[in-house]
């Protein structure tokens, strides 16, 4: 078989294969803040935001940020999933996964950081310490007032029901 006919039998099952999901494909997709993602890092490496112009006009990727901001939609999409769960038991599991969450994310690296600092002598490392714990302590209170604000259903609620 030729490269092209290959490639119409791979597009033919490729199609056969996405009929089944034909309704679900059929639901719109919330476009992505940052739709430059790429499948792989090569087709990144050959792309327009891989160039010095794009770097120079939105600054380096922060990885980290970014991260950060997952981790915060994360917390933000177990919120709302803790508040239309009505069992007791589903409801806590919601709550322990959050709590995993942002005790992996954010407090065992803040206890490090504490520790790094009592054990410092050096001042300006301390500053640099204390500037990274005020912003893990900032995120841990973003996740409790996105936690708040989204999962406003408190235990005694059910007793009602």
């Amino acid at each position: 078989m030729s490269d092209e006919e290959i490639e119409d039998r791979r597009e033919f099952i490729r199609y056969y294969l996405l009929k089944d999901f034909e309704l679900l494909l059929l639901i719109p997709v919330k476009p992505r803040e940052n739709g430059f993602w790429f499948s792989d890092y090569d087709e990144f490496k050959e792309s327009a935001f891989n160039t010095w112009d794009f770097e120079k006009m939105h600054g380096p990727f922060d990885k980290y940020g970014y991260r950060v901001k997952k981790v915060l939609e994360q917390v933000k999409d177990l919120a709302l999933l803790h508040s239309c769960i009505s069992q007791p038991e589903g409801r806590a599991n919601i709550h322990a996964r959050f709590e995993t969450v942002v005790q992996n994310e954010f407090r065992i690296p803040l206890l490090g950081l504490i520790e790094k600092y009592r054990n410092t002598f050096d001042e300006g490392k301390r500053a640099d310490l204390r500037r990274k714990i005020s912003k893990l302590s900032w995120y841990i209170l973003e996740c409790k007032a996105i936690w708040q604000r989204y999962s406003p259903w408190e235990d005694f609620y059910l007793d009602d029901y």
